[in-house]
């Protein structure tokens, strides 16, 4: 059988696709009765409505199919980018026109402590400012920010919701709203932490200035003891002068009444206090400019307390007081200056006795271990306030013990425990109100030498 000529049957197939896509048109549009008219116009061609219609169906399905590959490719991409907003390495927070947090990423909830305050309601940005001037600046920038510009706030002092505080510089960017969103205006903004910079920059400020203080503070230490050293000088002569005539009139007792040699002696033994002062503020002058001569040495402060005590005896004696000495075992040996350390031990029973009651006690304790060695002093006497404590080692500070009768000038405690510093040791005192002091003096431990 022979075949139709090529020819008349593509011609064919070219009029049946027209007439198709005519009518795919008119249905679109949703002119049906267009469509049925090209139908029915075209005489000879296969072509029905419910092809058409197919057509169109295979359209919309094929559509729907595109739409929905799209929306999960957008979905995917805004996803992404949510996820990149989340883990990025800076603190970043999204702020609306009010300058309301409305989120942040992972860096942020962590360094600002926005955690817990965002899981309830949107937190202002300024609540993140730590003064004042860093509201004022936050508040007066946001607005001058245009769409797709940027401004900044450097060296922003910043208090985290936590309480910690930070310093940061804050980049703000204004961003597009979201397609099918209100168009008002949010803010990407972007915190460069530099904390570690900052408290960097001011230790070594704080050093600076520490440096600065410390050479005034020994420039006019230098000058301190170097006008201490003149004073001292002009004050022995006349001192010393006004004792040796005191002496010399009490040599020939006949030439004067008992009236003016009482008068005299009380000219001498003022001379003699003030001379002691001298030397007393001198020690403590050389002790503090480091001056102060030590010769360190094994020294045995069980024989030390008991020849101390052996001196106080006469005193306790007539106030009824009872010396005690409590020292187990061999001698306890102590790296320091024999009579610098005898000069701080006698000091502290002198006072355990000077300040106690009639028929009180007095107990002196020599213990130690392997790295340190220690005097304990205690005593039943009148005992100090907390108050009286916190300036117990002031120099002329008497703690109201001048309106009791009993001696002094108020440098003997500081200057003990400026020699026990001197020697590589501490002095500690504690004391209860009418129950009596305890001061603990303490030693680097020495072994003796060797035989």
């Amino acid at each position: 059988m022979a075949q139709p000529p090529e020819e008349p049957r593509s011609r064919g197939l070219v009029v049946r696709n027209m007439l198709l896509t005519q009518a795919l048109d008119a249905v679109k549009v949703g002119d049906i009765e267009a469509a049925q008219r090209l139908i029915e116009s075209a005489e000879g061609t296969p072509v029905t409505l419910g092809q058409v219609f197919r057509l169109y169906q295979a359209e919309l399905e094929t559509q729907a199919q595109q739409l929905q590959e799209s929306q999960q490719r957008t979905e995917q991409a805004l996803d992404w980018f949510a996820n990149l907003f989340r883990t990025l390495p800076v603190a970043a927070i999204l702020v609306d026109a009010q300058g309301l947090i409305v989120d942040a990423n992972a860096h942020a909830l962590d360094e600002l402590g926005l955690q817990q305050a965002l899981r309830v309601l949107p937190v202002p940005l300024r609540r993140l400012m730590a003064s004042l001037d860093g509201e004022l600046r936050l508040a007066a920038m946001l607005p001058q920010v245009a769409p797709g510009s940027s401004a900044g706030l450097d060296d922003v002092a910043l208090r985290t919701l936590d309480g910690r505080s930070r310093w940061a510089d804050l980049r703000v960017t204004q961003v597009p709203p979201r397609a099918g969103e209100h168009p008002a205006p949010q803010y990407l903004c972007v915190f460069n932490d530099r904390t570690a910079r900052v408290e960097a920059q001011r230790a070594r400020e704080a050093v600076d200035a520490a440096e600065y203080q410390r050479d005034l503070a020994q420039s006019a230490s230098r000058a301190k003891t170097q006008m201490l050293s003149r004073v001292s000088h002009e004050l022995r002569t006349p001192l010393n002068a006004v004792i040796g005539f005191s002496h010399l009139l009490l040599m020939h007792p006949g030439r004067l009444d008992a009236d003016s040699q009482r008068k005299i002696r009380h000219i001498g033994d003022a001379g003699q206090h003030l001379l002691a002062l001298v030397d007393e503020v001198l020690q403590i002058n050389r002790a503090e400019a480091g001056q102060l001569e030590l010769t360190m040495a094994p020294v045995d402060l069980r024989s030390l307390a008991g020849e101390v005590l052996a001196l106080q005896e006469p005193m306790a004696q007539s106030l009824q007081l009872s010396l005690q000495l409590q020292a187990g075992g061999e001698g306890v040996m102590a790296l320091a200056d024999a009579r610098r350390a005898r000069e701080v031990l006698t000091n502290l029973v002198a006072n355990a006795v000077k300040y106690n009651r009639p028929g009180g006690w007095v107990r002196v304790d020599v213990g130690g271990d392997a790295r340190q060695a220690w005097v304990t002093v205690s005593d039943g006497g009148i005992g100090m306030s907390d108050e009286q404590l916190a300036h117990l080692f002031e120099p002329f500070n008497r703690l109201g013990a001048d309106r009791l009768a009993v001696a002094g000038h108020g440098l003997g405690l500081s200057i003990a425990r400026t020699l026990t510093q001197a020697m590589g040791g501490t002095l500690e005192a504690s004391a209860r109100p009418g129950e009596g002091s305890r001061f603990v003096l303490q030693l680097p431990r020495a072994e003796p030498a060797a035989a």
